[in-house]
């Protein structure tokens, strides 16, 4: 089967999580107005009063069309992927559930200076880079228990449009 990639945007991700971008996004001014503060721009969760983690994750690049049949989802908090050097990447995702809802299942590709907050059980594609290494920020849980990895019911495939576009 194949997930055609669409255009992150807030509103179609608005059910998986949390857009993480300057674009559209209210500010204000500190530093003696020297700086914008773009405040509070994801719901950072953790459930069970473990730490929060701020770590990079270095991304290999996937070649596309790529192939999946597998999700993950994290139950006891949201987890946040920002490139740190502005490359667009592409992310895999369905809304929470015990199973895996494959009708809800859709491919963004990020404009490059845009991140992605997982909201607590989401279902996604464990990260991957688009066409280079990637060096991600990264905000999630400490501890165990805190990742489910569930097969989908075949393979998928993420393919470009017609005109071999994102």
């Amino acid at each position: 089967m194949d997930l055609k990639i669409t255009e992150l945007t807030p509103e179609a991700f608005a059910p998986y999580g949390d857009v993480l971008q300057i674009e559209g996004s209210r500010f204000f001014h500190i530093n003696d107005g020297k700086t914008e503060r773009y405040h509070d721009l994801a719901k950072i969760e953790v459930s069970d009063g473990n730490r929060v983690l701020a770590s990079i994750n270095r991304a290999e690049p996937t070649p596309l069309p790529m192939k999946f049949s597998l999700l993950e989802k994290h139950p006891l908090s949201s987890q946040a992927f920002v490139p740190m050097n502005g490359e667009r990447f592409v992310v895999i995702v369905a809304e929470p559930g015990d199973e895996i809802p494959v009708n809800t299942m859709r491919a963004f590709i990020t404009n490059g200076k845009q991140g992605v907050n997982f909201h607590r059980n989401v279902w996604h594609h464990p990260l991957f880079a688009f066409e280079k290494v990637t060096d991600f920020f990264t905000i999630d849980r400490a501890g165990p228990d805190n990742c489910i990895v569930s097969d989908l019911p075949g393979t998928y495939r993420i393919v470009l449009d017609s005109a071999g576009r994102l």
